[in-house]
């Protein structure tokens, strides 16, 4: 196989003209024809015609808007999955593998060759809105403080979700009151085994009592298993990256809920899901 320099070797052997085709030919393991045909291409065009050839199919170009649009949906925070979704519903057909080819000549990518395969899970949903609340505490570094949410299973809508400097019981049962008193109540919550939720000293716990008193069923989770409640622990990922673009918690829920289109949804907002399947 003849590359670039052993191309631009032959030319100069016949330049120089000590050696005969046939020479030239057997040193690189060719023939005579082609060693006339490559001199008579670099005598009419130059030296460009020894280049290699770029091998496979030339990239599609984007036009200008498409690419205005990519760059507006990042700009809003979406991953490359999110934005091929998001602009099929506005008429823009695109694969992510162009959006992600866009993105990374701007700089808008971080390759990670190192990145594991991530694992396939087997998503599982209530069929309807109000079937089963999620419920958990979580650490927020950048505010020294708990945050405490409550999310339907069905439609990723946040029923209830607060601040707090302690996470006790007391709180997470004040949290689901206002929650219920707006949106009803649930047949069945959902939580980990934490102290606040479970009781680790044998006997129902007070959360559990409570829930009882109001017919709601209870869950715990699998230990072990944390994407038993993946859903929200996937809303603390997007609460850590998108919360401080609002100036409040409140602003921030009040979008997630029904400004932000979600994936998993076919890119409906959770409270469209919600409101749409909710069983009367």
């Amino acid at each position: 196989m003849l590359n670039f320099r052993k191309r631009l070797w032959i030319v100069k052997q016949k330049e120089a003209g000590h050696l005969t085709d046939t020479e030239i030919a057997d040193s690189q393991g060719t023939t005579r024809m082609t060693i006339n045909n490559l001199w008579r291409a670099y005598k009419q065009q130059g030296i460009e015609t020894l280049k290699d050839k770029i091998k496979g199919r030339k990239a599609d170009k984007i036009p200008e808007r498409v690419m205005q649009a990519i760059f507006e949906k990042r700009k809003q925070g979406y991953g490359i999955r999110a934005i091929e979704g998001l602009l099929s519903i506005d008429g823009i057909k695109v694969s992510h593998n162009k959006i992600h080819r866009v993105l990374k000549q701007e700089g808008l990518v971080i390759s990670e060759p190192k990145k594991a395969r991530r694992k396939h899970y087997i998503r599982w949903e209530r069929k309807h809105s109000n079937s089963l609340w999620q419920t958990d505490f979580c650490w927020q570094e950048k505010l020294q403080c708990w945050i405490i949410a409550y999310l339907d299973d069905h439609s990723r809508f946040i029923v209830g979700a607060t601040y707090t400097k302690i996470a006790t019981t007391e709180v997470a049962i004040n949290l689901f009151d206002k929650a219920r008193e707006k949106y009803g109540l649930p047949r069945e919550t959902l939580s980990d085994r934490g102290t606040q939720f479970y009781s680790v000293l044998g006997g129902k716990s007070a959360f559990l009592k409570y829930m009882e008193s109001l017919g709601v069923i209870h869950i715990y989770a699998s230990v072990k298993k944390p994407t038993t409640c993946g859903k929200l622990e996937r809303f603390w990922l997007t609460h850590n990256r998108e919360r401080w673009k609002f100036s409040s918690l409140q602003n921030f829920i009040e979008f997630y809920n029904y400004k932000r289109p979600h994936m998993s949804l076919d890119y409906l907002t959770p409270y469209e899901v919600y409101t749409r399947d909710l069983k009367v």
